[in-house]
């Protein structure tokens, strides 16, 4: 009988074997710990930290208490670099990133203002007349956030049982960070000063109530002071300053609290932590059997929102004042639930805002809006007839009227097109993007980061970008707006629990990474909007 001629080949084998380890190495989770047992935390405390820069902390990283921020760089998994991969994100649109997992386009949040054509007017982004608010006459509500936070999904992992409270100095960052299902969310009333929400959130607790009536901040602000830690020291964050000078700030002007001045210095971070010390002691937040979450929104800017320049010392003492909030948050979170039992993760928004007044010797020109406009408009009568075809300028987009251009029975592209083209030839105009191009034309990456920022719901028909050097004035009667400035500075991610490996990780990640990162060490849900792997956690 014939011998059956072996069939086995080596090289196929080998092959084989690489493949099966690649695909087990894959189906593993990304977050996957230490490799120990999965015990889940009592207490998740997200902190988003408004304009917080990596390289800043790093300048200052001598100079930090072991258990405040130097606890989580020397024991969390800090990403260095955070991206936002679309164009000037200010801080509402950076932190609706970093809570969807996405951006505008999917989770509805283009900026904190945005342009309402109806009402002729800018409003926030989260304005909702259907409700009321608590210690506020603003009305607020999430409903126009298109997408699911990381708070909505452990809610929804829990059967709502887990509890959720969300606390920032201003509403939109505060509703953000809540999302749809939370039980609070609290921030500081611009004319009240006092502890603010909305009736769209049923759970506002009756202790904060007695916190707002017994001592509201108006009452505080009255002796407070902002003073430097020190003077005659090292300016470490800004190389071009030489030393400090020493400073004192006080919130009063013309005999009434000024409450914006005080939510842009160090004094906001530690009301936001005595917030949410009353929760943790009187509310017994993470002290039942399911994971609850508690999410900070902090600042870490300039003074009056103005230049770094300007205020380099108070820049530098805001950092380490940030550092004292966070010690003394961690002590409490220690002393109640025992920070073992806790999962913390703290991001910037990855970029810096400043007002700035150009060198005179720097500037090319003024861009004036209402001339633009009523041009515009005269050249599309030319062209179609007598209407009103503009609404408005705002944020450097142009508003069409879309009901005129129905009842001429008109096409809204070849319309945007032809007025496109006009403002184009305009002095001071780099480039006119249209609607149409931005919702259908992503054929390169400039219109494909334009489209991930832009808002199909209160979006303009065009976005023009000035050429550097221009500044802007809605009329000729306004004084000349100065320039605000997002420019690019990476800010870090970092996740802390015992259960993970310390390590830094210089690769640039992009901030919608962080959700699902976050989601995955947790074991529940990405956001629904979300698309991004999430990152490895050892």
């Amino acid at each position: 009988m014939k011998k059956k001629r072996s069939t086995y080949n080596p090289l196929f084998s080998t092959t084989l074997l690489l493949l099966v380890a690649v695909n087990a190495l894959a189906a593993e989770p990304a977050a996957s710990g230490n490799g120990s047992k999965f015990t889940a935390p009592k207490l998740i405390i997200g902190i988003a930290v408004d304009q917080l820069r990596t390289d800043y902390l790093y300048a200052l990283e001598e100079r930090l208490s072991d258990n405040g921020l130097k606890l989580l760089l020397d024991k969390g998994i800090v990403y260095e670099q955070v991206l936002f991969d679309v164009d000037c994100p200010d801080a509402t649109a950076a932190l609706a990133a970093l809570a969807t997992g996405s951006y505008a386009f999917n989770n509805g949040v283009s900026a904190q203002k945005v342009y309402n054509p109806q009402r002729l007017r800018e409003e926030s982004v989260f304005f909702d007349k259907d409700y009321l608010g608590n210690f506020t006459s603003d009305s607020y509500s999430p409903r126009s956030l298109s997408s699911t936070t990381l708070a909505d999904e452990l809610k929804t992992a829990s059967s709502e049982a887990s509890r959720v409270y969300s606390i920032a100095p201003d509403a939109e960052s505060a509703i953000l960070a809540a999302g749809h299902t939370a039980d609070c969310a609290f921030w500081i009333d611009d004319k009240q000063g006092k502890w603010a929400s909305t009736t769209y959130y049923k759970g506002f607790p009756k202790y904060v109530e007695v916190k707002n009536r017994n001592k509201p901040l108006g009452f505080i602000l009255s002796d407070a002071e902002w003073e430097s830690m020190g003077k005659g020291g090292k300016l470490d964050i800004m190389p071009y300053h030489y030393e400090t000078r020493g400073f004192i700030h006080t919130f009063y002007q013309y005999g009434q609290p000024v409450y914006e001045w005080f939510k842009s210095s160090p004094l906001v971070n530690d009301a936001i932590v005595e917030l949410s010390e009353w929760l943790l002691t009187k509310g017994s937040l993470g002290k039942g059997q399911n994971t609850d979450m508690l999410q900070l929104t902090l600042y870490c800017g300039t003074w009056k929102h103005d230049r770094p320049e300007l205020y380099a010392e108070e820049l530098q003492d805001m950092y380490l004042r940030l550092d004292m909030s966070l010690k003394n948050l961690f002590s409490i979170i220690d002393q109640q639930i025992g920070l073992q039992n806790t999962l913390i993760y703290l991001t910037g928004t990855g970029q810096t805002q400043g007002k700035t007044t150009e060198i005179e010797d720097t500037k090319v020109g003024t861009f004036t809006g209402t001339r633009c406009t009523s041009l515009l408009n005269s050249f599309l009568v030319s062209m179609y007839g007598k209407g009103q075809y503009v609404v408005d300028l705002q944020d450097n987009q142009i508003y069409l009227n879309h009901r005129e251009i129905e009842q001429k029975n008109l096409k809204l592209s070849e319309v945007q097109q032809a007025a496109a083209e006009f403002v184009m030839m305009f002095s001071g105009v780099e480039d006119v993007t249209t609607q149409y191009q931005i919702l259908h034309n992503d054929v390169n990456e400039r219109i494909k980061r334009m489209r991930r920022a832009y808002n199909r719901q209160t979006g303009g028909d065009l976005v023009l970008t000035l050429l550097p050097g221009w500044t802007f004035k809605y009329n000729d009667a306004s004084q000349e707006e100065a320039q605000v400035r997002y420019n690019i500075a990476p800010g870090p991610a970092i996740i802390w629990s015992p259960q993970f490996k310390a390590e830094r990780i210089a690769t640039p990640v992009d901030a919608t990474a962080i959700a699902p990162t976050i989601a995955a060490c947790i074991r529940i849900r990405a956001p629904s909007a979300a698309k991004a792997a999430p990152l490895r956690v050892r």
